[in-house]
């Protein structure tokens, strides 16, 4: 895959994250609501730092 496309999934997998976050803003969530979206937001960023990481190493054979 090209290294354009994974810094695409990169900068999607960072969206997601950010979109996650703000859902976490509301006021009436419940406590499992709370977790879910906490869960999902520490997913995404393990996924953005796999990418990123996976980035930087193969940056150099291009």
């Amino acid at each position: 895959m090209e290294i354009e496309k994974l810094m695409a999934c990169y900068c999607k997998a960072r969206e997601v994250q950010s979109f996650y976050t703000n859902c976490l803003a509301g006021d009436s969530l419940s406590p499992k609501e709370r977790d879910l979206l906490i869960n999902l937001i520490q997913n995404a960023s393990i996924s953005s730092n796999l990418l990123w990481e996976y980035c930087q190493i193969h940056a150099n054979e291009i």
